[in-house]
């Protein structure tokens, strides 16, 4: 039997949005730990600085970035820091997003523009200033958060779902456009993750329950393990989708 094959990640360079709390914290201290230089960027600028700090402290490079992807020029400002400082990007990773659970009637409409300007729009102009410094590395790989979610609608979702289906049609736009030049691209799709995310898009109590039963949720750490396995397969070889339950969840 034959050990896996580990992710060795020196001198590559990873921009992470939504870096502050999360799956995208967990990814950054998992691919700092494999050596990658990361840029975190996230609009929470202690959190993000404390991060980049504790990366530190452990022998990592860090950079932290403020940033809102929401806003064109923060967007530009956020990747030309990242290449400004270590030189390029090699791993990108649009993962700034958040949710909104409410009937279609009874939803606030601000928020559904606060989500759809992040989870859609932000994800968009992350790609568009990101992906060239990509490309002019000759290889690299980009993993994008979607959901169970972009795939399973259930009731309050609409706005949410809406975003990650979205999300999934500009994976598979970009696969086609960036994968004959050496860009491997993945489409995250996790089922329950416990975060803050939780809380933030006003999930009813009990929900989480009565869709894992008493089996635990995924953590976001499983997440980053996901990437690292990713990012340790051969060249040529891609994983497009992966989706990503926890064992008990049986239903979205």
């Amino acid at each position: 039997m034959t050990t896996p094959q580990q992710a060795d990640l020196q001198g590559k360079v990873a921009l992470i949005t939504g870096a502050s709390s999360g799956i995208g914290a967990a990814l950054a201290r998992a691919l700092a730990g494999r050596g990658a230089q990361v840029a975190l960027a996230a609009r929470r600028t202690e959190r993000v600085h404390d991060l980049a700090n504790e990366i530190g402290q452990n022998g990592g490079q860090a950079l932290a970035i403020t940033a809102d992807v929401r806003d064109e020029d923060s967007v530009k400002a956020m990747v030309q820091a990242t290449v400004d400082r270590f030189g390029g990007i090699d791993i990108l990773i649009p993962n700034a997003g958040l949710g909104y659970r409410a009937s279609i009637v009874e939803s606030d409409t601000q928020r559904w523009k606060t989500m759809l300007d992040t989870n859609v729009f932000g994800v968009l102009l992350t790609l568009k200033y990101a992906i060239p410094h990509v490309v002019a590395r000759g290889r690299g790989d980009v993993f994008l958060l979607s959901s169970v979610a972009g795939r399973v609608v259930a009731t309050g979702g609409a706005g949410y779902s809406a975003t990650k289906f979205a999300v999934n049609a500009i994976g598979e736009a970009l696969r086609q456009e960036v994968s004959r030049k050496g860009v491997r691209v993945t489409l995250l799709e996790p089922g329950v993750v416990v975060t803050e995310f939780q809380q933030v898009a006003d999930y009813p109590p009990g929900i989480i329950e009565s869709w894992l039963g008493e089996h635990p949720p995924i953590q976001p750490e499983d997440i980053a393990q996901a990437v690292l396995a990713v990012l340790a397969l051969p060249p040529h070889v891609v994983v497009n989708e992966l989706l990503i339950r926890p064992t008990g969840q049986v239903s979205p």
